[in-house]
């Protein structure tokens, strides 16, 4: 299985010195990097650095102000670094006007699309508050396009938000195209995989079942971010050789 490390975990190293820090995540033995910059980055030089140490970048996170504002850029963005998916992580506060942006994914995606790339949904917990059914993400996935809205599970922030992960992959087969890999402690908080409460031998599999392209581990606030990645990454290189 390719394990891939999403960006936003090493943020300051990649700040500065992303060059440096894509050659260290493909030393630790990483096969792809989601990633997660702004517009204005040098994607040629990634690109190249990455061609010549063998990573790949599947898939990068876009706000949603840049997909809005600047999706000719995005889509630049895209070509330059191979992606095949474009994925809208995270929605602030005065952005979740759920009646106005859950309509709008739909002709964000057909844009993502029309350039020549999958778009996906990331979520966090709170798309879970409210009565089932009427959830924020229970609407996206009634409300959205299925063959333009796509989905990346984080599988901490589902469980965080109450839900059973395992059940959720399973609902979303046919959807699923990225997972989010990370652990959760006794106290609820985040933590490497592995070290945690979660099942991750059964959580790949059923990832795995339901159609699940891409295994991105991600530690959003690791006290030691170096240590966080190889530690995750060993783990799940363990289940993989196991499996």
């Amino acid at each position: 299985m390719q394990i891939g490390l999403q960006l936003y975990t090493l943020r300051r190293a990649f700040r500065d010195d992303p060059l440096d820090t894509l050659e260290k995540v493909s030393a630790l033995g990483y096969d792809e990097v989601e990633l997660a910059a702004p517009l204005d980055m040098d994607f040629s030089a990634l690109r190249a650095r990455m061609d010549a140490i063998g990573l790949a970048c599947p898939s990068a996170h876009v706000g949603l102000d840049d997909l809005r504002q600047r999706p000719a850029d995005v889509l630049k963005m895209g070509e330059l670094m191979g992606c095949r998916y474009l994925v809208l992580p995270y929605l602030t506060p005065d952005q979740r006007q759920w009646d106005e942006v859950i309509p709008a994914l739909n002709g964000l995606a057909r844009t993502v699309v029309e350039g020549g790339f999958g778009f996906a949904y990331h979520n966090h917990d709170f798309e879970f508050e409210g009565a089932v059914g009427q959830r924020p993400y229970d609407r996206i996935l009634a409300e959205t396009d299925p063959d333009l809205v796509g989905l990346e599970l984080d599988l901490y922030w589902t469980r965080k938000a109450g839900e059973d992960p395992l059940a959720m992959l399973d609902r979303l087969k046919g959807r699923l195209k990225l997972v989010h890999l990370k652990d959760m402690a006794q106290d609820g908080d985040m933590a490497d995989v592995g070290s945690g409460i979660m099942d991750y031998g059964a959580l790949l599999a059923a990832a795995k079942a339901a159609g699940a392209e891409h295994f991105i581990v991600e530690h959003d606030r690791p006290t030691e971010p170096w240590d966080s990645v190889a530690a995750s990454l060993s783990h799940l290189r363990k289940l993989t050789e196991a499996a």
